[in-house]
């Protein structure tokens, strides 16, 4: 009789369904001792076939996912078979195209799923607050459709802070509500709301008065007051910068070289999934008022100009206006600059070199903004 090692390789995951189950706490402790593990165990050649337990393999977790009734428990195990696949998954850019592309798919898939089901008062968001502090705010951004075409900026973030106040107000972990706190504060300094800062940190003091982050946050308030005053809102004067012309090497681009101009500015990258369904509406906008004037400059932030090229070569895409790949810290500080808190993200210019507006600026809406200050020829 022939059997199936596949199948005998599950037979742990189902018995566990099955078994009594542990705490979530125990399984948090658990999950975080093997996801922190894991880079050193990698290293070791001899140890390739024992690195993790059956029981903790993505594809064991999978079994296990849809054998547990428990609502939390199933939370949990999508964020650490998350966690264990991001550590084990081989670097996308060394693999076939083809694999490279399944690779990233995967993953991407398996971020979704979670940050679908992931309630605030989660289990998981312990897992999360131990292993990278930082994907709670990748979890309130995609609850809140954040990365969704058609979906402004303005409103998915107010759907992002209400899910951190709702971890503050029903996460049981006094560690979980401090990584709310934090990240509403973050969130919000991105694109300069000094007001709700200094109520998001007045919060953060009364609920931890010894928060290492409070002195931080203090100094930034004291900067962003004055950095205000020229703050890339509309009816200011575009913030000075410079980059390097993508397709012409050595060429550098200025908001002065769009001198009486309308111009938009827009953040984007390959591998962001709106930004590239937002493509359409943009060549359609671009082909009807470039003639009148209309100048584009895309900044993008892959990680290597090779995928912008390659992107740019596919006919349903070709983006034939101004591009610019500015690497590392002068990509952060550009980011930064223009308090970009997610992608896409575009301003509209205009001849005189101040800002028109931030809105507006997505799917159809384009256009009819647009054709308020161009006639198309």
């Amino acid at each position: 009789m022939h059997y199936n090692s596949a199948l005998f390789a599950l037979v742990p995951a189902i018995l566990a369904a099955q078994a009594p189950a542990p705490t979530t706490q125990s399984l948090v402790a658990k999950y975080a001792a093997m996801i922190r593990n894991y880079p050193a165990m990698a290293k070791d050649e001899a140890a390739h076939k024992t690195r993790i337990p059956q029981e903790a393999m993505p594809e064991t977790l999978s079994v296990a996912i849809a054998h547990t009734a428990d609502p939390g428990v199933r939370q949990l195990l999508l964020q650490a078979r998350y966690f264990l696949f991001e550590a084990m998954r081989p670097d996308a850019e060394k693999l076939p195209p083809e694999a490279g592309s399944y690779v990233s798919s995967v993953g991407t898939s398996s971020m979704l799923e979670l940050c679908g089901q992931i309630t605030p008062d989660s289990p998981a968001l312990d897992l999360v607050a131990e292993i990278s502090p930082d994907f709670l705010g990748f979890i309130a951004w995609h609850k809140s459709g954040g990365g969704f075409v058609n979906q402004t900026e303005n409103s998915a973030a107010a759907q992002a802070f209400e899910f951190y106040d709702q971890v503050f107000a029903r996460h049981p972990s006094r560690k979980v509500k401090l990584l709310a706190l934090e990240s509403s504060i973050d969130l919000h300094s991105r694109p300069r709301q000094i007001a709700e800062v200094r109520q998001d940190l007045a919060r953060l003091e009364a609920f931890e008065p010894t928060a290492p982050s409070i002195p931080k946050w203090k100094d930034w308030l004291v900067k962003a007051v004055e950095e205000d005053k020229v703050a890339p809102r509309a009816g200011n004067t575009i913030p000075a910068f410079t980059v390097e012309e993508l397709d012409k090497p050595g060429t550098r681009l200025t908001p002065a070289s769009f001198k009486g101009k309308y111009w938009l500015l827009d953040f984007w990258a390959t591998w962001c999934g709106p930004c590239k369904g937002e493509l359409p509406f943009v060549h359609r906008a671009y082909a009807r008022f470039h003639p009148a004037g209309l100048e584009i400059l895309s900044i993008s932030s892959d990680l290597k100009a090779e995928n912008i090229a390659a992107f740019r070569k596919d006919p349903e895409h070709p983006m034939p206006w101004h591009h610019a790949f500015p690497q590392g810290k002068a990509r952060e500080d550009l980011m930064n600059l223009f308090q970009v808190r997610g992608i896409p993200h575009v301003l509209l210019i205009g001849p005189d070199g101040k800002i028109i507006t931030l809105d507006n600026l997505r799917g159809e809406d384009l256009e009819k903004t647009l054709a308020k200050y161009l006639k198309a020829k």
